[in-house]
């Protein structure tokens, strides 16, 4: 791998994981103020409003690494992230095979110009 191939790579690698760590602590940050609210004046939770709790906190979680219908994290048609999990998932893998794709064409431009020409002709199998 190329040292500019290995800079790409690890900065992919390291918006992902920003990207990550930003998810991580907003649902931290939000779990944290339902607690702060069913709170009591002791700074406990009372046994009665965990339940409600627990629902509320699930929720949250769930719009973070599901979002959408049935708890799934992807449509069904187009495969599309519904929430932010999924969505930074896809980005990142996306953002790789950009890369791969960069790279397999760096090689490809190698190649002399007759055995490109014949490449080009040739018909795709599918």
């Amino acid at each position: 791998m190329a040292r500019s191939d290995k800079a790409a790579f690890l900065g992919t690698l390291d918006r992902a994981e920003q990207e990550m760590t930003a998810l991580f602590d907003r649902l931290a940050g939000d779990v944290g103020d339902l607690v702060l609210r069913a709170a009591g004046p002791d700074g406990t939770v009372p046994v009665e409003r965990l339940p409600a709790l627990r629902a509320q906190m699930g929720r949250l979680v769930d719009a973070a690494f599901l979002g959408g219908p049935d708890r799934r994290p992807f449509t069904e048609v187009g495969n599309q992230p519904l929430a932010p999990f999924p969505e930074i998932i896809s980005r990142g893998q996306m953002a790789m095979i950009d890369l791969a794709l960069a790279r397999a064409a760096k090689e490809l431009d190698r190649l002399p110009a007759d055995v490109r020409e014949r490449l080009a002709r040739r018909e795709v199998r599918r």
